[in-house]
């Protein structure tokens, strides 16, 4: 999948570009979540659920119901963590992997290939070449990122994401899939 990369100018660049209309066509957007995350010392995946928000200027909100209560909100480049009644403000530096989640996640419907390029090598997999979904790989240049993440898959279809994969360096991993409510037919 990575063999694909996506440079300036090129056909992937205008279907990177396609996509990221597609994707901001459908903002806002809410649906739910089911997070899996896998771990090395661990049988089984670590799963949570929850429903989340995206607004058109990227404002987020991320409520985790099972196994415990926990909302996150992203607005204007501060994120918070609510628990138990308790707000809190989450920094770059005190929480830098979930600072940098919620600040990607909430980017992601841009898919800006100059922005993306600031920071990960592009690859992109078109409905043409996989059957019927788009595939856009994402590998990290920045050091920084390097440490945290080995690299990110990111799946949708019909201007949506259903997937996101986040491998880190080793053997754990976090699989995000979204779903979405059905839009009421036209009659």
């Amino acid at each position: 999948m990575f063999e694909h990369p996506v440079v300036a100018g090129t056909a992937e660049a205008r279907a990177l570009n396609s996509i990221a209309d597609q994707l901001r066509e459908n903002l806002p957007v809410a649906g739910t979540i089911e997070q899996r995350k896998y771990l090395a010392i661990l049988r089984e995946p670590m799963i949570s659920t929850g429903r989340f928000n995206l607004t058109a200027d990227g404002h987020i909100h991320w409520h985790i119901e099972e196994p415990f209560a926990v909302a996150y909100a992203m607005a204007e480049g501060e994120l918070t963590r609510t628990m138990e009644g308790k707000t809190e403000i989450i920094s770059a530096a005190s929480e830098p992997s979930l600072y940098g989640f919620f600040q990607m996640f909430s980017r992601l419907f841009e898919l800006s290939l100059k922005d993306l390029n600031s920071y990960f090598a592009v690859s992109l997999l078109t409905p043409e070449q996989t059957g019927e979904h788009w595939v856009i790989g994402l590998t990290p240049e920045d050091s920084r990122l390097q440490t945290l993440l080995a690299h990110i898959i990111v799946q949708g279809r019909e201007g949506l994401i259903n997937q996101v994969t986040l491998t880190e360096p080793g053997d754990d991993y976090t699989v995000l899939n979204f779903s979405y409510p059905r839009k009421p037919q036209a009659e």
